[in-house]
């Protein structure tokens, strides 16, 4: 795995109890996912073709939501800043028998903002309103998915594409 990280083939989303800022100050470094850094190698990794997931998403993989995922935490990694090692983070629910996750956790302008990806244009926030529940300091949630922009009163959603409008309305 450190090889794949060195080669810049992958990059690990560590897990953070997501308390305060810096996110870093609570992070597991033995609790991890990874991503590849590009969904190309994703493809190529799950043997499946590009030309599916760009003509028909939402028929042609099981494992879309995965995709969709990559996708967001490639285009974070993209936006950060190129003089700084970029970190992402994510957080699960640590009560037993809990499987509640959001995707990605951000800060931004002293803030902590939790992040969902949905690869269809509908599911439900769960994990969402569970970060929120936990963590009362934490601002709106963030979703991106394949619908439309909208805005609640928890969560602000932006389609897939528009991850850089999202961040440039947080920072």
């Amino acid at each position: 795995m450190e090889l794949l990280e060195k080669a810049g083939l992958v990059h690990r989303i560590y897990h953070t109890h997501a308390n305060g800022i810096p996110l870093g100050a609570e992070a597991d470094f033995e609790k991890y996912k990874v991503i590849f850094i590009d969904v190309g190698l994703s493809h190529s990794v799950f043997g499946t073709s590009p030309k599916g997931w760009i003509l028909n998403p939402l028929e042609e993989f099981v494992n879309r939501g995965s995709i969709a995922e990559a996708f967001v935490g490639q285009e974070f990694l993209a936006y950060s800043d190129p003089n700084v090692k970029a970190q992402l983070f994510y957080w699960h629910r640590e009560a037993r028998a809990s499987n509640a996750e959001v995707d990605y956790v951000i800060a931004a302008n002293n803030k902590i903002f939790p992040v969902e990806v949905k690869s269809g244009a509908a599911g439900r926030l769960r994990s969402m309103a569970y970060f929120q529940e936990e963590h009362s300091k934490s601002c709106h949630g963030i979703r991106f998915y394949s619908g439309m922009a909208a805005k609640d009163e928890k969560f602000v959603s932006f389609p897939l594409y528009a991850i850089k409008m999202a961040l440039e309305s947080i920072s």
